[in-house]
């Protein structure tokens, strides 16, 4: 009897341990089970986040790209008071607006000149000075753009320019000079007949005296042309104030020494600025220079380079937008 009962507790010990080695073979596979799920749904949550990471460097690279296309449309105008020594009263007050680099072409439309324009002449300036780079030449298009395979022969965009520029109003006139990619038909010729056409004074190495007293002087452009200083400031005294105009802004040392504002273009301020870090795209010939937009001083001589209106190589602007600077002739307090 002893005997039997021994027996069936045993086999009730066997089947208590079978039980419960099933249901730890059970729990495992439960377990196994939910960590492949977790697995799972971390791959799956790791997916998600690395396509709402790629969505997110997507849309912060297209966004400043998008902003670029827009940019160029988007004028400033700068104000600024310029202190002269010596200025004689009559120029007190006096209100220059400078545009510059209108590159009217295939990737610079005329309506861009056209906004320039309408925006210059409601500012009311005394005297417009436009400092070169009228047209854009062909071979400066970026192939990216496929633009010199559409683009127009340049006489036709210089025609346009001119028939923006030709409503531009001031009471001291308005006056140009050359820039680089205005000698694209070999000389400055064909610009020159079209900007004088449409009424505005051109100076290559020369000066003249508005009717308020100022003396103007204008240098040929120093990348394609030949500036001639002794020609361009003859009878024009170093330390009477006066104004002088060149595309180029590395005619800088010319003038120095002189009592004068140079206003230049040329850089378009560098056109495409990139966020924290010091790239600016520079015109080969300004490559080495600290010249690139805004003020410079030198003793009794101060120098301003535009950022300009149109854009070149590209329709692209960044942190660069186009501008019209107007500068307010001030006596020293």
């Amino acid at each position: 009897m002893d005997a039997l009962q021994d027996a069936a507790r045993s086999k009730d010990a066997a089947r208590s341990k079978d039980a419960a080695r099933s249901k730890d073979a059970a729990r495992s596979k439960d377990a196994a089970r939910s960590k492949d799920a977790a697995r799972r749904q971390a791959r799956g949550w790791a997916r998600v986040a690395k396509r709402l990471e790629m969505k997110s460097i997507a849309l912060a690279l297209s966004a400043p790209i998008a902003w670029s296309f827009l940019e160029p449309h988007r004028l400033v105008v700068r104000r600024f008071d310029v202190a002269m020594d010596d200025l004689p009263a009559p120029l007190d007050g006096l209100r220059v607006a400078q545009l510059s680099d209108l590159h009217c072409s295939a990737i610079t439309s005329s309506s861009v000149v056209r906004r320039a324009v309408q925006t210059c002449n409601a500012l009311h300036p005394d005297l417009v000075v436009l400092t070169g780079d009228y047209v854009s030449r062909r071979n400066s298009y970026s192939h990216l753009t496929l633009a010199r395979q559409w683009a127009r022969p340049l006489m036709q965009y210089a025609a346009a320019m001119a028939d923006e520029v030709r409503h531009l109003r001031a009471p001291q006139g308005v006056f140009a000079v050359a820039g680089n990619h205005d000698y694209a038909e070999g000389s400055f010729d064909a610009i020159r007949d079209a900007l004088e056409q449409a009424g505005i004074q051109t100076l290559v190495n020369q000066n003249v005296v508005t009717s308020s007293g100022l003396p103007l002087v204008g240098l040929d452009d120093l990348r394609a042309g030949h500036p001639d200083a002794g020609r361009a400031f003859s009878q024009v005294a170093a330390d009477e104030p006066h104004l002088v105009l060149s595309h180029n802004p590395r005619v800088w040392p010319l003038v120095q020494e002189r009592l004068c504002l140079l206003l230049a273009g040329h850089t378009h301020g560098g056109q495409v600025h990139l966020p924290g870090t010091n790239f600016r795209r520079k015109p080969s010939d300004m490559r080495h220079s600290a010249l690139i937009e805004g003020w410079s001083a030198s003793g009794r001589a101060r120098l301003y380079i535009s950022s300009g209106i149109g854009s070149v190589h590209f329709p692209m602007r960044f942190n660069c937008p186009p501008e019209i600077a107007v500068f307010t002739l001030r006596r020293p307090a």
